[in-house]
């Protein structure tokens, strides 16, 4: 009985599709500026310690 039935399930399958590919340009650019706030605000700060050093 259980043949029959990973036999019948096997059959009804559907065959694999590729993934929908998303376009993540708007994110990536998102991320970089992010970054570069975070660089910016990091040397800033890293120059006031300095100069008051």
């Amino acid at each position: 009985m259980e043949t029959q039935r990973n036999t019948q399930s096997e059959t009804k399958k559907s065959p694999q599709t590729q993934p929908h590919q998303e376009n993540l340009k708007g994110t990536f650019a998102a991320v970089i500026i992010v970054g570069l706030i975070i660089l910016l605000s990091w040397f800033g700060i890293f120059g006031l310690f300095l100069e008051r050093a």
